[in-house]
């Protein structure tokens, strides 16, 4: 049985790096390859999203011409038009675009320390809207990515003639990806969807809401107007980044689930670090001690926020532990001692309230 889940546990976490880390390279294949002379920056996230939305809906309709019963996710015009549902699309549309706009003057190399404010984002939100108490260990986790991130881009900047509008875009799309994060959560915490009609949901908005600018901006005609249009291998890297999208929000839900939130956040800054280490031999680009240095902090600083959230966790988790432990037997089997119904829910709702707020005061 252990080998099993450890099993499960190890493939679940290969094949989220290998989407995620296959979804970086192509996405610079497009953005930066030969093959294509336009900017199809816009263009290529509506493709991924109608690649996305058929994949589901086709099927989807499918079962309903021949009268199948079908499980999978449904339109409904009423959940697509919940307002925390398209802020999460506006904001996971954004973070695709600038994206991608970034891996257009970046490296794969450099693309971990791009996005490492992405972090610093979730926590000034976390903070601001949230009221999430900011410890010692964060503030000093904080000044670790951001020392590292200027570090890195000055030698970036200066060694590699790294445009700085290609930073602007990644912190730009981190400050999305925070955004979208926290839109996200409210809509799964508030209504319950499963990630495939949460998926389906974001590539239909998307999709809406991109059409007029597809249509203003012409790259959808200088793109169908380019040799690139008729070129297959264009064609098959489209398709496949728009099979890689929708895949990654399943496999990391797929990882939340078989881990943990927490073994999900490790696994991506672990990702992260392979993938920066991969770029750099694949590139056959040296690097300097300075930018490596700028990398140590942001991986220090990931890691110490990281090892601070497994600290918090496990106090309150033993709290619980030695909270239940304490209760008496009767308590913990759920027996009021032989008290009215009423007064019973009274007693255990003033027992979960009281618990509720040791539990704060403990985390605290």
């Amino acid at each position: 049985m252990f080998s099993l889940s450890l099993l499960r546990f190890g493939l679940v976490i290969s094949a989220y790096w290998t989407v995620a880390i296959a979804m970086v390279f192509v996405s610079k294949r497009l953005m930066s390859g030969p093959e294509i002379s336009s900017d199809i920056t816009l263009l290529l996230v509506w493709i991924q999203n109608i690649i996305a939305m058929s994949s589901i809906g086709i099927p989807y309709l499918m079962s309903q011409f021949l009268g199948k019963t079908w499980y999978g996710p449904v339109f409904n015009l009423k959940m697509l038009l919940i307002p925390d549902m398209i802020y999460a699309s506006i904001t996971f549309t954004g973070t695709l675009v600038f994206n991608n706009l970034m891996l257009k003057y970046i490296s794969v190399a450099f693309y971990q320390v791009a996005r490492s404010l992405t972090l610093i984002f979730v926590i000034t939100f976390s903070a601001l809207f949230l009221k999430e108490r900011v410890t010692a260990l964060i503030i000093i986790s904080c000044m670790c990515i951001i020392s590292g991130f200027c570090i890195s881009v000055d030698v970036e900047m200066i060694s590699h003639g790294v445009q700085a509008i290609g930073i602007v875009y990644g912190i730009i799309a981190s400050l999305m990806a925070a955004l979208c994060g926290v839109f996200f959560k409210r809509v799964q915490k508030k209504f319950k969807l499963g990630t495939m009609q949460l998926a389906l949901n974001n590539s239909f908005i998307s999709c809406a809401a991109m059409s007029p600018l597809i249509l203003t901006t012409g790259q959808l005609r200088d793109f169908i107007s380019s040799p690139a249009m008729w070129n297959s291998l264009v064609w098959f890297f489209i398709i496949l980044s728009g099979v890689i999208s929708l895949f990654m929000g399943w496999i990391s839900a797929l990882q939340i689930t078989v881990t943990s939130p927490l073994t999900h956040n490790i696994s991506i800054n672990a990702k992260s670090v392979f993938q920066t280490l991969l770029a750099v031999a694949w590139s056959g680009e040296s690097r300097s001690s300075t930018w490596w240095i700028g990398n140590a902090f942001v991986i220090a600083g990931i890691a110490a926020y990281t090892s601070g959230k497994i600290q918090s966790i496990n106090k309150v988790d033993n709290y619980e532990k030695v909270y239940e432990a304490s209760r008496p037997v009767s308590e913990q089997n759920g027996d009021g001692g032989g008290g009215h119904d009423d007064d019973g829910g009274g007693d255990n709702k003033d027992d979960d309230s009281s618990r509720n707020n040791d539990l704060k005061q403990y985390h605290d």
